[in-house]
Formats: structure tokens, C-alpha cells, sequence
């Protein structure tokens, strides 16, 4: 009688903060016009002190409503069999999409290096991705290109996905656990003054898987609750990933960025958020290891202890470049992001957000394969193109945008204006010139 008592409590704020939190299987009824299952859910209804923490730490307070593009937004792919069947649609701008654009690099991971492709797509050389008629490549015995690989089908779409959010949740709980946060039709506690409503965190029910294929089945059976139309699937994953991450250790990742909220009210994300994402620890920072505060260090600041920065080289890169070198400098960008384990780069250009990727995972492996390449750039300003984007990176010689403009006719410089994009690629690939392929330089 006791244990059938503790399996029926209500979530804590402790709870979620040490991870803590009783399992609980999903009960399945029917489903709705959505495809969401109309009643018996299931689960525990999240308290009024967790859901006024969950919003603190997420928008900066219990009494802030998120911006309509979050309670809207859900996860969408582009038409499947299409160009850019594989991208996600980014309807709004701003943070949604900034947190769409990271969701799409582990999609771009489980589609071009997971599942029954992978071992196929080790084998791949350097090729010329522009030519779009060659190429072929062995998948399940039949022939495929790289671009036929891009415009996957439904199936593919809906296995991908389950597979990334898979992979990001389990992370952020520490391989250890994960919560899956799905709104239900009624409110999961009665409404305390301090508290606004927003139609999705108030709610909230919390399951909780402890083995990763656990977590990625009830994914699956719930991916309408973050795929369908108006059902806030971007804020239900993110919620997921605040919760598996858990409070306490959540603020300790964000170290002396402990109250900035995830999401500004700028409608910014935060790097603690993007971090999160990536490497499965929330720290603002991306230098490698920890920053000394030795007074005679040029990189000096007030602690004591350190800054933690990212402690180990990562599948998914990240490239940023802000309004200037001197800026970009200041971030302190490390080599454990630069050079990931995957030819994947999450960007961030002047506030813009996109992925850069090649589907040859060799290209990490060899400086020599870093000569001369391409890669793939999708942002959600290239659903107006009417083929991929490929970009062909030299890192040969460093000719310079000097010589570049002067070999132009281009007599003033400061006219010229600068690539956000080619900037951030270069704080990689030192010197490196970009060739957009016909293609209008955008980010």
C-alpha cells in the first residue's frame, strides 16, 4: 500500500531538481481529430510550483506568457520527397527559430550517420556535390544519391525525429533518465495569482523513462503532440529538456548565468540553452575546459574558481559570428566545438541561425580532405531556392578579400559588404574563401 501510494503523488520542485521524479507508464486511449489520445493520458500532473519554476528558468517568470510563436510553433518538416524534405519549417524568427535550427542538427546526424544507412554512408569519398545526377550510393541494396538521401519520405521524417529527440533528451537527463512533458485538455493544478496562464505549461503531464529505447517508444507513440498543428511542440520539447536536465543541475551548468533566463526578453536563446542542446551540459560558455582567472591572464575575469566551458569534443559542431572580429574573439569559440566528431556545425550569424553539414563523415578525419570541400547550408531563408545550397570551401592559399576585391575592380573596400557566414566559417578554416555557387550569400 505504501509503494501504491508514493507512484501516485504529485511532481515536486525537488522532485524535478534531483531527478527524482516516480515512473509512470502512459495509459493510451482514443485519439482525436489531432491524433492526440483524447483521455486517459495518463501520467502525473505537474504541480503549481514546478510549472512556476519550469517558466522562471525558461522566459524569466511565472507571471510571463510566452511569445505566441512558442504556443503555436511545432515541429514540421518540409514536404516529404522534396527539396529540403529533410529541414524543418521555421515559420517565425527569433528564439523559435534559433531552437528549431540546433532540433535540426541531430536530424541531419540520424539521417545522414544513424540507423541502417550509417555503415553505407561510412564509405563515402569527396565528391562533388553541385552535380546532383551522380553519385549513387548503396542503401537497403538499392542505388541513392546524396540528394535523394536529403529528400527523404514521411516515414524517414517521423523515424529521424523520434531519433533526435531521442538522443537530446537522453542526454540532457545524463544518459541516466529523461521527462517527456505532453499537454492534457485540462488544467494539471488550480491557478495561484502569481501565475499566468499560457494554455500549454498549466497543463503539463510528466512521464519519465529510465532506458533510452523507453524514452524513444513513448516518443514515438506521442510525436503528434509535437509534430501536429497549434499544440506547442517546440515548447513541449523544450520543457522535456529543462525537466530531464533538472533545476538544480540546470543552474549549476549556467554557473554565474544562473538567473538569466533561457529564452531573453529579447526573444533571444541564450548559448546555456544551445549548450544544453548540443553537449548536454547548459554552460554559457565555449571555450574548452575551464578558463583560468590568473591575473596575468590576458582571458582573466572575476572567479575564483574558473569558468567551465565544454569539456569534451563534440558529435554536432557550433561556428558563430557576431558584429566583429574583436566581439567573436571575445567568445572565445574553442576547438571542441570547431572540430566536431561529425562534419556538422550548428551557425550563429549576427543573430541568425542555420547548419552547415557534409553527409562524408571522413572529412573530420583527414586534414587533407579539408583542402578543398562542400558544404550543405540550410536556414529557414532557403526555402526560396530551387536546389540545395552547396557551398565549396578552399583552404589552400589564403588570397585574402583584399586581393579578391582588387582582382573585382573594387576600389573602395568599405563598401564591400561582409559575409556573417564566410566570417564564421573562417574562425575555423583560417583564411579559407567560400564560393556560394551562384547562390546570394545569406544566413
Amino acid at each position: 500500500m505504501a509503494g501504491q501510494a508514493s507512484s501516485k503523488r504529485r511532481f515536486t520542485l525537488a522532485d524535478v531538481g534531483k531527478g527524482l521524479i516516480t515512473a509512470n507508464r502512459v495509459m493510451y486511449g482514443k485519439k482525436d481529430s489531432e491524433g492526440h489520445n483524447a483521455f486517459q493520458l495518463g501520467g502525473e500532473k505537474i504541480d503549481v510550483e514546478t510549472a512556476c519554476e519550469l517558466k522562471e528558468i525558461c522566459w524569466g517568470g511565472s507571471n510571463v506568457i510566452p511569445k505566441s510563436d512558442w504556443v503555436k510553433s511545432s515541429l514540421k518538416f518540409q514536404e516529404a520527397d522534396q527539396l529540403y524534405a529533410f529541414g524543418l519549417k521555421c515559420e517565425h524568427s527569433g528564439s523559435t527559430k534559433s531552437f528549431q535550427m540546433v532540433i535540426q542538427a541531430y536530424i541531419l546526424k540520424h539521417l545522414l550517420f544513424e540507423g541502417k544507412g550509417s555503415k553505407k554512408n561510412a564509405n563515402r569519398r569527396s565528391m562533388d556535390y553541385s552535380d546532383k545526377s551522380s553519385r549513387p550510393r548503396n542503401h537497403q541494396g538499392k542505388p541513392i544519391s546524396v540528394i535523394q538521401l536529403l529528400r527523404p519520405n514521411d516515414v524517414t521524417q517521423r523515424e529521424v525525429l523520434a531519433g533526435a529527440m531521442t538522443e537530446i533528451l537522453w542526454k540532457a537527463g545524463n544518459c541516466e533518465q529523461a521527462v517527456i512533458s505532453i499537454p492534457d485538455t485540462e488544467n494539471s493544478f488550480e491557478i495561484i495569482p502569481k501565475y499566468a496562464t499560457d494554455t500549454v505549461t498549466e497543463k503539463l503531464k510528466l512521464f519519465r523513462c529510465t532506458r533510452e529505447d523507453e524514452l524513444k517508444n513513448t516518443i514515438k507513440k506521442h510525436l503528434t503532440y509535437f509534430t501536429g498543428e497549434a499544440c506547442g511542440g517546440l515548447m513541449n520539447l523544450l520543457y522535456s529538456i529543462v525537466l530531464s536536465k533538472g533545476f538544480e543541475e540546470l543552474r549549476k551548468d549556467l554557473q554565474e548565468k544562473r538567473e538569466d533566463s533561457l529564452i531573453s526578453p529579447e526573444d533571444t536563446m541564450i548559448l546555456g540553452m544551445s549548450n544544453l542542446v548540443l553537449t548536454g551540459c547548459a554552460t554559457p560558455y565555449l571555450h574548452n575546459g575551464i578558463m583560468s582567472g590568473d591575473l596575468d591572464d590576458a582571458t582573466n575575469f572575476d572567479s575564483e574558481e574558473g569558468r567551465v566551458g565544454i569539456t569534451g569534443r563534440n558529435n554536432i559542431g557550433f561556428l558563430i559570428w557576431t558584429e566583429n572580429a574583436e566581439q567573436t574573439e571575445s567568445l572565445n569559440l574553442g576547438s571542441r566545438l570547431k572540430t566536431p566528431m561529425l562534419p556538422i556545425w550548428v551557425t550563429c550569424c549576427k543573430k541568425k541561425w542555420g547548419v552547415l553539414f557534409n553527409p562524408n563523415r571522413d572529412l573530420m578525419k583527414s586534414y587533407q580532405a579539408e583542402n578543398r570541400f562542400q558544404l550543405f547550408y540550410y536556414s529557414s531563408n532557403t526555402q526560396k531556392e530551387k536546389s540545395e545550397v552547396v557551398l565549396t570551401i578552399d583552404t589552400r592559399c589564403s588570397r585574402g578579400k583584399q586581393k579578391v576585391m582588387i582582382d573585382s575592380g573594387v576600389e573602395d573596400f568599405d563598401e564591400i559588404e561582409e559575409d556573417p557566414l564566410e566570417s564564421a566559417i573562417q574562425t575555423k578554416w583560417d583564411g579559407a574563401t567560400v564560393d556560394w555557387g551562384g547562390f546570394v550569400p545569406f544566413c
